[in-house]
């Protein structure tokens, strides 16, 4: 269990989009939670702690969008260390161009495709924001018409004045004919609206209705209203967001109407809510920005009713603390990042065998290249001795990748040792180099210390600390043609296909002839399409300079026969003779396409190193 909450943590995270909707819902239910908890408490309490959670969801995307990542590793298995994403990955190329990177030699014209399903989940989110918008704009509209046409009242503003000694900012009373009930609006201006019949009302109501809305003014509810609908519009399609909105204006009445208690007797003021709500019914609908509903009418009078609620205002201190945590959750939310920190299941930490001895001296020349080395990595064919090793003028780089990379786990994993990238890592621990020998206590072998064992002389020797991140990048996608594919499968018994990562070759290995020739590369052996894309990754991107990877999205199980000659992609400029086809028009031949497009790539980003001391 705990396994698959890690993998969906990360997935989660991989997606910028769902991981903002994933932090939303954690906001919107602690708002909840913290105002279910208060719930008997002052109601102005609730509402700050609400109109804080608000403030939260109108920052978290701004924020994160502007503030440096901070990945946190979360430990998954080293298999699922390629965690899936939620979208699919749906190539993506130019059209009529070539593919971009290595690939570039003679791509082919790729066929249209949909956009990625990540893109058009995007969209539909800013179609519905835009969609829930248009609301919110009408009902500023609908307000400025109504400030425009309403008529002002001296008795109601003298009143008004009398009674606001706390409102610094003055406030107009107006009279409007259409309105169900009275209602305020307006930040530095604000105005209250009553019925064009309140100049019928008695003293103790009118007074009661001007008091309930010069504390909204006070407490600037509504632009706190509205902030919270245009989060409701972003949220649109959140029901934690609305229930927590809906919360927001209910708490905001009764923080209203707390204050009104103080002067009057709440059976009443009851008595002229239900008035009200009865008004309401039969004149029609508030306008759209309106704070009170009739909804939660029941719930108000419930709530004036109750001799135990706890009332009166939120004071000074208590909104500065709800601030100080709503920023404090912002930034330290918005950079977080799920990453996955892949952990081996073949070699336990506490299990690594020890080093006797081990000798760290700087190089200056480096040797040449053994037969078979790794391009460009230092790394020369395992020697036979069980205990020992000598890794000469090898640059930190060049060590992590044989570490973290060739025989991570304690194993060899070179067709797989390309998947992952090098991230961050500074100019010197590429250019600077390093003579490495070292013995081993007991015998573990060559893949054990090239493994696990370097790793740990990397921690001691160097300070290196590092960490694997999976983040959506730029691929390639390997997918079945419209035709299906053209390759011969491989009937059970017949051959043991090549496994790469085996100590020893099958006793019935299967013919296979992988080579190369001036500028083209022959392949001719058995392999299912996990190794054909590891192989692409592997021997036509490098690693180290961050290339495009290719992923497997074909879904055909089992092993095939590919058989195929094609141009080395890493050819920019063409040489005397008649080089093969381009990899693009190889694999179409294959019945495949390989295209460029998005998917989730695996970074192991560098943190830290020191130079070693000589020893």
């Amino acid at each position: 269990m705990i396994r698959i909450l890690s993998g969906i943590v990360v997935t989660l995270s991989a997606s910028p989009a769902i991981s903002l909707v994933a932090k939303g819902t954690v906001v919107a239910a602690l708002g909840l939670i913290s105002a279910r908890f208060a719930r008997r408490s002052r109601a102005a309490v609730r509402h700050a702690l609400l109109a804080s959670t608000f403030s939260v969801l109108l920052a978290l995307p701004i924020v994160s969008f502007l503030a440096t990542p901070v990945p946190i590793a979360v430990p998954v298995a080293k298999g699922d260390s390629n965690i899936s994403s939620l979208f699919d990955y749906t190539s993506v190329p130019s059209a009529g161009e070539p593919a971009s990177g290595r690939f570039s030699a003679a791509a082919a014209k790729p066929e249209w495709a949909l956009p990625p399903r990540a893109t058009m989940l995007l969209c539909g989110w800013f179609l519905g924001t835009a969609l829930f918008v248009i609301p919110i704009v009408s009902g500023l509209l609908q307000i400025r018409s109504l400030r425009r046409f309403g008529l002002p009242w001296r008795h109601g503003q003298a009143v008004a004045e009398g009674l606001a000694p706390g409102v610094r900012r003055r406030v107009e009373v107006l009279l409007h004919e259409s309105l169900p009930g009275p209602m305020t609006f307006g930040v530095l201006n604000p105005v209250i609206i009553l019925p064009a019949d309140a100049q019928s009302w008695d003293k103790q109501d009118l007074e009661r209705a001007l008091v309930h809305e010069l504390e909204h003014v006070r407490r600037y509810d509504w632009p706190i209203h509205c902030l919270a609908r245009v989060a409701c519009a972003a949220y649109w399609f959140h029901p934690l967001v609305w229930i927590a909105w809906r919360q927001l204006a209910l708490e905001a009445e009764r923080s209203c109407d707390d204050v009104v208690l103080r002067s009057s007797e709440a059976t009443a003021y009851a008595d002229q809510l239900v008035g009200l709500a009865r008004r309401r019914s039969v004149v029609g609908r508030s306008p759209a920005l309106a704070m009170a509903s009739r909804s939660d009418l029941a719930a108000r009078v419930s709530s004036l009713l109750d001799g135990r609620q706890a009332r009166g205002r939120a004071g000074a201190f208590l909104v500065a603390v709800a601030c100080i945590a709503a920023a404090a959750i912002v930034f330290t939310m918005s950079p977080l990042q799920m990453v996955a920190a892949p952990q081996g299941e073949t070699v336990a930490t506490q299990n690594i065998p020890k080093w006797e001895a081990v000798s760290v001296k700087p190089c200056t020349v480096p040797p040449a290249p053994a037969a078979g080395a790794l391009r460009g990595r230092g790394t020369a064919p395992p020697p036979p001795s069980s205990n020992r090793i000598t890794l000469n003028c090898t640059s930190i780089v060049g060590l992590v990748y044989t570490s973290y990379g060739v025989y991570e786990g304690g194993r060899y994993n070179g067709p797989v040792a390309g998947i992952v990238r090098y991230d961050n890592f500074p100019a010197w621990t590429r250019s600077e180099r390093y003579t490495v020998e070292a013995k081993a206590e007991g015998n573990p072998g060559q893949h054990m210390m090239r493994g696990p064992m370097l790793q740990t002389i990397l921690a001691d020797r160097f300070r290196l600390k590092v960490h694997m991140e999976t983040k959506e990048g730029p691929v390639y996608i390997l997918s079945v043609a419209k035709r299906g594919p053209k390759m011969e499968t491989l009937e059970p018994g017949s051959c043991a296909p090549m496994d790469a990562s085996a100590e020893e070759p099958p006793p019935n290995p299967c013919p296979s002839n992988n080579s190369r020739h001036d500028q083209n590369y022959t392949l001719d052996y058995w392999t299912n399409m996990d190794s054909f894309t590891r192989l692409l990754t592997v021997r036509f991107a490098d690693p180290l300079t961050k290339d495009t990877p290719v992923l497997n999205q074909t879904g055909l199980p089992g092993y095939y026969h590919v058989q195929t000659e094609f141009l080395d992609p890493q050819v920019t400029t063409a040489q005397d003779g008649a080089p093969a086809q381009s990899i693009f028009t190889a694999v179409e031949k294959l019945g495949l396409k390989l295209e460029a497009g998005k998917g989730p790539r695996q970074y192991l980003t560098f943190d830290s190193a020191e130079r070693p001391s000589e020893n």
